[in-house]
């Protein structure tokens, strides 16, 4: 597989938006864009995946949105680019791959990705070059690791969870440097965080279902991005204290046992 056009996809919402005077933007999303994903969300309507992506900072509807600066900046090709380079790096799986703007609605970041198993979307506005190349590198590397265990989301574990990105992060540090890190990595001392470990995390971490790891990796009653920060620490020191390499295809608890976090 590889990258789909949904560049022409768009030109299509755009015309018949505009020919439609932005009164059916709704059904039109369904009818042009959604439609093609049907096969990747079992037994969902086009009503639950168009929600699904919004959820996750999909242009809404009503928007008129700017194909334009993501033609400037060679969006389609570069991930393509990206894409064959780390297939063959990391031995990954074929998928396809579907770049649509990021809602205007959205003031936090100018960027989303999202990685199922056997699909990756990427929700973008205007970036940097090799901070597009970043943001594929980040979600095609949790597709690789979602492929190398062989689990459904609902069998993932919290563990898993904290070590499939504490792996992406680790490997976006690889490929890039620290420049597109997530800010966040470094909010929390390692006290700070071993003493959340022990109290919130450790007696969790064979919960299942990527829905039940939502507080512990982006807060709410915990610290903000606590469960990221925590993961990225886990590898880190799992790296410290081995090496980096056939990180990918480690098991989570080998890579838990490996590093500076107690079980």
């Amino acid at each position: 597989m590889t990258v789909q056009p949904t560049e022409v996809w768009l030109h299509n919402f755009v015309i018949q938006q505009q020919a439609n005077d932005l009164a059916n933007g709704e059904v039109l999303q369904r009818t042009i864009l959604c439609r093609h994903l049907l096969e990747f969300f079992n037994n969902s309507s086009l009503e639950e995946i168009q929600f699904e992506l919004l959820q996750q900072g999909l242009f809404h509807p009503d928007e008129k949105i700017d194909i334009r600066s993501l033609q400037e900046q060679n969006s389609w090709e570069v991930v393509q680019k990206e894409y064959i380079k780390l297939k063959e790096r990391w031995s990954g799986p074929s998928i396809p791959i579907y770049i649509f703007p990021l809602t205007a609605k959205q003031v936090i970041t100018n960027k989303n990705g999202i990685a199922y198993p056997n699909v990756l979307f990427l929700l973008i506005a205007k970036l940097e070059r090799e901070e597009l190349q970043a943001l594929f590198a980040h979600e095609y590397h949790h597709v690789c690791r979602m492929h190398y265990l062989n689990k459904s989301l609902q069998h993932m574990t919290l563990l898993d969870s904290l070590i499939l990105e504490g792996l992406a992060e680790s490997a976006l540090q690889e490929l890039y440097g620290d420049k597109w890190l997530a800010p966040w990595l470094n909010h929390y001392a390692f006290d700070h965080m071993l003493a959340l470990w022990k109290k919130d995390f450790l007696a969790n971490i064979h919960l299942e279902g990527l829905e039940n790891h939502i507080e512990f990796l982006y807060g709410g009653r915990l610290p903000p991005w606590i469960g990221y920060c925590i993961g990225y620490a886990i590898v880190q020191s799992y790296i410290k204290n081995h090496s980096s390499q056939n990180l990918l295809i480690t098991p989570s608890q080998s890579i838990l046992v490996g590093s500076d976090f107690p079980l």
